[in-house]
């Protein structure tokens, strides 16, 4: 069956005991909407399910979430069998999270600051642990599915293609998200804390360097070499990551994608230990205008390099306070006649110098 339900559905309709108000979005499973209950006239997040698969098949999403009980995870409430003209429409309802997810806060050059990653990191790691401690494999986490709570906290969401194991043993993956597949998923088919670790550091990979990074390299490449690189421990390396994002948290990431399980962290806590390690007082991101902006306590920072006679490069290196609007030169950073590669090194280590603050 093609269609979602036998009529397209429009703001204004009703669905059973939901009225729709808005489309929040929508993919292979279906789409998401926010719609007020009529009984308690109350607004919830419902997910209704292509019928594509069975029934059971997809109450299993919503009895998955509905034993979850996190602030990191999102929990579902309740799930309905509705027949609409002859087809059966399974409704999930879940709290709608106004802010979206963390796809929202990526600025014009599509990465998220520093900050923002970390703290999601942490937060999804925590709820990774109690997935993990319930026998559950997340199996499809990408920053499309992680939510921004009302705590502006971070909240894995969709168990669509969640595993279930009895004993914390890997289990054959209900489906894939080819993009974020461990390499051992694709040789063996089972999912696990170690696939879902991996998971974890293709997503940080992708806030921090551009949310459309990897997807990138798969068009340019193809899924076979793309595959290939993963295996090869060649996809996603140190010098993928701007010059602003500290070698620790490089570090981190990289062995949590590492293409052997045996050197990723061995759970979600481990993972979310060594980075609460990682801590920077400063960040760069891009503003609306397009211009490189550092921000470390009530300072923002600029730099420029300059092109002059014979190939060389004056580079300044700038901070203004923003409660006085002063603006003065950082001196030791600010450099006359280098070359290209100098001058690189030298705003390296000027955006370095913000980040750390030392």
């Amino acid at each position: 069956m093609n269609h979602l339900v036998p009529v397209t559905l429009m703001p204004g309709m009703s669905l059973y005991k939901y009225h729709l108000l808005s489309k929040i979005g929508e993919g292979s499973f279906g789409e998401v909407w926010l719609a007020r209950e009529g009984a308690l006239q109350r607004d919830f997040a419902i997910k209704i399910l292509k019928p594509r698969y069975t029934v059971d098949h997809r109450l299993k999403e919503a009895r998955i979430g509905n034993v979850l009980s996190h602030n990191n995870l999102v929990h579902v409430y309740q799930a309905d069998v509705v027949n609409v003209q002859g087809s059966d429409v399974v409704i999930l309802a879940m709290d709608y999270q106004p802010n979206g997810s963390v796809e929202t806060l990526a600025n014009p050059a599509g990465y998220l600051p520093l900050g923002a990653v970390l703290r999601t990191a942490r937060d999804i790691l925590q709820g990774l642990e109690y997935l993990h401690s319930r026998g559950f494999f997340h199996n499809d986490i990408k920053p499309g599915n992680i939510l921004i709570g009302p705590q502006q906290q971070a909240m894995l969401s969709d168990y669509g293609i969640t595993g279930i194991s009895s004993n914390g043993a890997p289990v054959p993956a209900p489906d894939a998200y080819l993009l974020h597949r461990a390499p051992e998923v694709v040789t063996t088919g089972n999912i696990g804390v170690s696939s879902d670790i991996f998971q974890v550091g293709m997503t940080l990979a992708r806030l921090l360097i551009h949310l459309d990074h990897l997807c990138a390299v798969w068009s340019q490449i193809g899924r076979a070499e793309f595959e290939r690189a993963i295996v090869e421990g060649k996809l996603l390396t140190s010098k993928d990551f701007g010059c602003h994002i500290p070698a620790a948290v490089r570090r981190v990431i990289l062995k949590a994608v590492d293409p052997d399980p045996a050197k990723r962290y061995t759970s979600a806590l481990e993972m979310r230990r060594a980075l609460e390690k990682l801590d920077y007082p400063g960040h760069w991101t891009v503003d609306a205008a397009g211009n490189e902006v550092g921000k470390c306590g009530t300072y923002e920072f600029s730099h420029s390099a300059s092109p002059m006679a014979g190939g060389k490069f004056d580079v300044t290196c700038s901070k203004c306070n923003v409660v006085s609007g002063n603006s003065q030169r950082v001196t030791q950073f600010c450099k006359r006649g280098l070359t290209q590669k100098q001058a690189e090194k030298v705003v390296a280590d000027f955006k370095q110098f913000v980040v750390t603050g030392k």
